[in-house]
């Protein structure tokens, strides 16, 4: 009865991180479509030979790859740029809650760029959400609109971009976004009292792109305005 049922239960063990991290990248063929690493502290993993990012390189399986949580830096950004200019297949990259600033949005903006010879890179989304990129690495980031058209999604939530992150980014929107086009700046530190920011030039570069802050069925900027 009740005593069979307690003992026969199977018993969940406590896995630390760097073990699970282990197993998972040392077989390939266990890597799930929608991979899910938070908190799993694996920002040492990336400097220790470099196994870690060839393996990333090589994944055929995983579409979606969240690494929130992991004391990933600029130097680890490294790393993943590499991976992001030779994987085909992950499509969408989560790096919330981290430590990368304008020099890891640099790596970042460079990788995703198209190189001669080579097909584009496939990464329709990045998530960068509460990390600390500032007004230097938005600018970097915004340059990608005009350099490639695969990035449909781009969230900055949280990155203190200010006024001329923002500038950059109205500066660098295009008329072609896909319907489903999303970039969120929402909590970056605007200030609309700023008289040496063009507020109005601004808003016009946005209508004449077709992005719209109010209409969902429209290419979205998020944030806009935001005293």
């Amino acid at each position: 009865g009740v005593f069979s049922w307690l003992w026969g239960k199977k018993k969940i063990y406590w896995v630390p991180e760097h073990r699970k991290l282990k197993e998972k990248v040392e077989d390939l063929t266990k890597w799930k479509p929608v991979e899910d690493w938070t908190g799993w502290q694996i920002q040492n993993a990336f400097t220790e030979g470099g196994f870690l990012r060839d393996q990333l390189k090589a994944s055929k399986a995983t579409v979606e790859l969240n690494l929130s949580f992991n004391g990933i830096g600029d130097d680890e950004i490294e790393h993943l740029a590499e991976v992001l200019k030779e994987n085909k297949t992950i499509k969408r990259l989560i790096l919330e809650n981290n430590h990368i600033h304008d020099e890891g949005a640099k790596k970042l903006a460079k990788a995703l760029i198209p190189e001669r010879g080579k097909s584009d890179p496939v990464l329709e989304v990045l998530n960068l959400r509460n990390n600390c990129i500032g007004y230097k690495g938005a600018i970097e980031l915004a340059g990608l609109f005009s350099r490639q058209k695969t990035l449909k999604k781009l969230d900055l939530y949280w990155n203190n971009i200010g006024n001329e992150g923002l500038k950059a980014f109205c500066e660098n929107l295009r008329p072609d976004f896909p319907k489903d086009f999303v970039l969120d700046l929402r909590y970056n530190g605007f200030n609309k009292s700023d008289t040496k920011m063009n507020w109005e030039d601004m808003e016009t570069k946005i209508q004449k792109n077709k992005v719209t802050y109010k209409d969902v069925e429209d290419p979205q900027l998020l944030g806009w305005p935001e005293d």
